[in-house]
């Protein structure tokens, strides 16, 4: 029987608390970026005292850092750059994930010690592409998103340039790194890491209303042994932006899959399955993993927003919403609400709830329940539960870290 290597497992730290959600579930490596030059600026993100701790905590773990350095790069901000990647080599970084050819010239020339990792926003889709990389000193590619396990695998044979793709998470609908859609819209650009996400908004075609552009969530749990077989070197999970808990859930449900004899491979992805039940993610999909010409990546009569659908709201008084829920509902669980109106949602964590006029800890699904909000909603406005705090005691995570 063939031997295949077992896959890094890489995870997203958006925030501290992330950081350690995925070691503690066993992430191989993550992926952070700084404050500066990182292509989710929304992120908390890290100082670089913040990053020298993370790393020596990393290293004396056996376990990996990548830094994001993914956006572009402006004329004025090289000098500040050259400083960071300075102190980046300093603290042995073992990785930055990059776009711009700049910060690879920079690297190459003068810190040739820091491993350099071409983003998916350079839309690296073919041997040749790789190729090119391992040329200009690149030791990993992170593979665009377009690509089916077939084609995935004859690039990877191709070439000694480590392979890694993204199995879960967010997509964009526009190729990686090729979209001006948010800096048409309102100035801010996706590639300098502001994306305002105009993809996830409601449009009218042909007198209809619909989210034309939202992809749904990338979820290839059941391709993992495929994507082995294919040579892939690091299985990536998007989510710089996600909670801790989402982190926690999901690097434990590829953990899970990724260590599983073959033997036992089936009830292990019944199991991690159970488990992604709990990151309350957009309708899942292969993508283009599968199939060339999915037909699953985006619904346009399904909302917009990420999380578990559980009711509207019916009535509103002072700060309190009233709805019938669909699921079960526990203080310490994240709510969110979409407004009609199509103006971004807000999230908030349930502080208390009522059911009858009196306090409760928890309500059945199907319940009217009543739910304090700091924020301001409509009636008729949607509502979704984004984390449970149940997910947390059922993984053993702390909630706080």
């Amino acid at each position: 029987m063939t031997h295949f290597t077992k896959p890094e497992l890489l995870a997203p730290a958006g925030s501290l608390e992330s950081f350690f959600a995925a070691i503690e579930k066993g992430a191989d490596a993550v992926y952070a970026g700084l404050q500066e030059f990182s292509a989710r600026a929304r992120a908390k993100n890290f100082t670089l005292t913040q990053m020298e701790r993370m790393l020596a905590y990393a290293h004396a773990n056996n376990r990996r850092i990548y830094v994001t350095l993914n956006t572009l790069v402006k004329e004025k901000e090289l000098p500040q750059l050259v400083d960071t990647l300075a102190a980046l080599a300093g603290m042995r970084v073992d990785g930055v994930i990059l776009q711009d050819m700049a910060v690879a010239r920079l690297i190459r020339k003068h810190f040739p010690a820091i491993p350099l990792h071409a983003s998916t926003q350079m839309t690296i889709h073919n041997t040749p592409g790789v190729k090119m990389l391992e040329e200009l000193g690149f030791q990993r590619a992170v593979l665009a998103r377009e690509l089916a396990v077939d084609e995935i695998a004859a690039i990877a044979s191709a070439t000694p340039v480590e392979i890694e793709c993204f199995v879960h998470g967010a997509l964009c609908f526009s190729i990686s790194g090729q979209c001006f859609f948010s800096s048409l819209l309102g100035g801010h650009s996706g590639n300098r890491g502001r994306c305002a996400q105009p993809c996830r908004r409601l449009y009218n075609h042909r007198g209809k209303d619909g989210h034309f552009f939202s992809t749904n969530d990338l979820s290839a749990i059941d391709l993992v042994p495929d994507l082995i077989k294919a040579g892939v070197k690091s299985l990536k999970i998007e989510g710089r932006m996600k909670s801790a808990e989402y982190v926690a859930n999901v690097v434990e449900a590829y953990r899970l899959v990724l260590d599983a004899p073959e033997t036992l491979l089936k009830e292990a992805l019944v199991s991690s399955k159970e488990i992604l039940k709990f990151s309350f993610g957009r309708t899942p999909t292969k993508g283009f993993l599968a199939s060339r010409q999915p037909d699953d990546i985006a619904n346009p009569w399904q909302k917009g927003g990420t999380g578990r659908f559980v009711g509207t709201i019916k009535n509103i008084k002072g700060k309190r919403l009233m709805f019938e829920s669909r699921d079960a509902i526990h203080v310490g669980d994240r709510l969110r609400v979409q407004p009609k109106s199509d103006m971004a949602g807000q999230a908030w964590t349930v502080r208390e709830l009522f059911q009858n006029h009196k306090k409760v800890i928890e309500v059945r699904a199907g319940s009217l329940v009543d739910i304090e909000t700091p924020f301001t909603f409509s009636v008729g406005d949607s509502v979704y539960k984004v984390s449970s705090r149940k997910a947390f005691i059922r993984s053993g995570f702390p909630l706080k870290v």
